[in-house]
């Protein structure tokens, strides 16, 4: 007898066994969605951490003078040439906010020790990460290197150590670090 057409078994067969391939191929899939998502969200995270250290290696770098202020969390100020609001040598401060754990740059023409709530209007206030859980600025005992030492929640911790020898650094540790909002705001 010839055969000419499959049978009701190989039918099945081939049916099931097309099903299992469609079944791999659907789970290898959504495992592949699933890690090019978190790489994806850790390359924007590391993209817009290293985004923080160069604008903050860059005000630092440029910088004329800088004071750095507090205890547990630093207050940054900066009279550099490093602007990101065209203004001819600006003064610049790091400072976390923690009213909502918001690492904060302000920059502005006047010192930050000036800002009062009724001249912050003179204040370019960029806001530079969520979720800051400490801004520390330490400089060496011979001034010649500068650590920078940033935590975000639920983030490994960004510490960057540069050489800048400066003579006019200024560094006032505050122990009660009460020092950290703008006055008046």
């Amino acid at each position: 007898m010839n055969k000419k057409a499959f049978t009701l078994i190989e039918l099945l067969v081939s049916i099931f066994l097309l099903g299992l391939i469609v079944n791999f191929l659907y789970t290898a899939i959504a495992n592949l969605q699933k890690t090019n998502t978190m790489f994806s969200q850790k390359s924007k995270s590391m993209m817009n951490e290293q985004k923080i250290l160069d604008l903050l290696y860059d005000d630092i770098f440029l910088a004329d003078t800088l004071k750095i202020e507090g205890f547990k969390n630093s207050t940054l100020e900066l009279l550099t040439s490093n602007t990101l609001f065209d203004i001819e040598h600006p003064n610049v401060a790091w400072v976390l906010s923690k009213e909502k754990d918001t690492l904060l740059r302000f920059e502005s023409t006047q010192a930050f020790s000036t800002m009062t709530s009724d001249n912050t209007n003179l204040f370019h206030i960029s806001k530079v990460g969520e979720d800051c859980e400490r801004f520390h600025v330490y400089q060496s005992k011979d001034k010649n290197n500068i650590l920078i030492h940033v935590k975000f929640k639920d983030k490994e911790p960004l510490v960057y150590e540069f050489f800048k020898p400066m003579q006019q650094i200024q560094v006032k540790k505050d122990t009660n670090d009460t020092n950290t909002s703008p006055q008046g705001g």
